[in-house]
């Protein structure tokens, strides 16, 4: 049966075309959303990588990242000296968004204990020097992005609302790059922070590294100070899916629209073939073969179609992506070098399965019905 269906398509070289294009435009399309969507909750876990193993304390009503809390640094040292807290790994930190250089883009001023920068940073690789230590107070780290948007390299100095700093690291990137994270942080001393926002003696969070169990610390933490938000790496997934949530909604209507257009489009092309392919079929039926292979052969067809149409789309997934990332600003990109999650890959090849089988149904069911005798008859 297979080699009927080959046959068909070298007959039939536009229509076999037109079925495979469709189906590449489906592939790029929903690997597309999908992608987006990777990036996005991939970004965000990496944004929010810095709340594992810790606890923010922050303002009741407030989240990461905690710029809209406010504390007294009094408050912030009792806190420090409760037995819950590791005093050597927990750090003061205030969160301060400021204009970025392009009064398009913000970037987000962090003010750090000298010596305590693994708090915020974790495990983040850095380019340079990953200590405030024996720095001047215009000593700066930065994230990614901000070194991007700045033009920054290590030992170069930046100018920020009027302020210049000395690079002496550059994070690499962690997270999705969106406003206000990791990546697009400033991380200097905590008291050169408080001075230059006139913020003296106050404080956003008290990072904290417990010394015990996370949830024991959070919970006594808790109970000690009902009137103060403990945000903790439980937190994280639902921040996700907050930030989430409508844009999933959106992206899988998209998806759910492209699917069934992708189904109808081959549906009605294989019909064509059906009903282009009357004589011969019922020349088939004449001679013995049975409904079961007429009906196999039509399926075999739609699939084959999908999956060559599948495999092509794939291929051009990863400069699709890119062309996607440089219309939307990305500089410096390499068509070739993003390299598609096997997970996507996985999800498209199913996805491509599914609309050969049920593109193939009834198109199929109706070749089952053609009448050898009538079918003969047919010009």
């Amino acid at each position: 049966m297979l080699d009927i269906a080959f046959k068909d398509f070298k007959a039939k070289k536009g229509r076999t075309a037109m079925c495979i294009i469709g189906i590449v435009v489906c592939v790029l399309l929903i690997g597309t959303v999908n992608l987006v969507l990777y990036e996005m909750e991939s970004g965000l876990k990496g944004d929010l990588g810095t709340v594992n193993g810790k606890l923010y304390f922050e303002k009741n009503g407030t989240s990461y990242p905690p710029s809209g809390s406010i504390i007294s640094e009094s408050l912030g040292n009792e806190l420090l000296n409760r037995s819950e807290v590791d005093q050597s790994k927990s750090t003061k930190a205030l969160f301060v968004p400021i204009q970025g250089s392009d009064n398009a883009q913000y970037t987000m001023m962090v003010g750090i204990t000298p010596g305590k920068e693994q708090a915020f940073i974790q495990n983040a690789k850095v380019t340079g020097k990953s200590s405030l230590v024996g720095e001047s107070d215009n000593a700066v780290i930065i994230g990614s992005e901000t070194a991007k948007n700045y033009n920054a390299t290590v030992g170069s100095t930046i100018t920020v609302q009027g302020n210049k700093y000395k690079v002496i690291g550059i994070m690499k990137k962690v997270g999705s790059g969106w406003p206000l994270t990791i990546d697009n942080s400033i991380i200097m001393s905590l008291s050169h922070a408080q001075s230059v926002m006139d913020m003296s003696g106050l404080v956003s969070t008290v990072i904290i590294s417990p010394t015990g169990s996370i949830d024991n610390a959070e919970t006594s933490l808790q109970d000690a100070y009902p009137n103060y938000t403990i945000y903790s790496q439980k937190d994280t997934q639902k921040t996700i899916d907050d930030n989430l949530s409508q844009i999933r909604i959106f992206m899988n209507m998209i998806s759910t629209f492209i699917f069934v257009v992708s189904v109808i489009i081959i549906m009605i092309v294989m019909m064509m073939s059906v009903k282009e392919r009357t004589k011969e079929i019922g020349t088939m039926r004449a001679i013995g073969t049975s409904k079961k292979k007429i009906l196999a052969l039509i399926i075999y067809e739609s699939l084959i179609l999908s999956l060559i149409g599948g495999v092509i789309g794939i291929l051009l997934m990863s400069p699709t992506y890119s062309m996607l990332g440089v219309l939307m600003g990305a500089k410096n990109v390499n068509f070739l070098s993003f390299n598609i999650p096997s997970a996507i890959v996985t999800q498209i090849l199913a996805i491509v399965f599914v609309i050969g089988t049920f593109s193939g149904l009834i198109p199929a069911y109706i070749a089952t019905r053609i009448s050898p005798i009538d079918a003969l008859r047919y010009e």
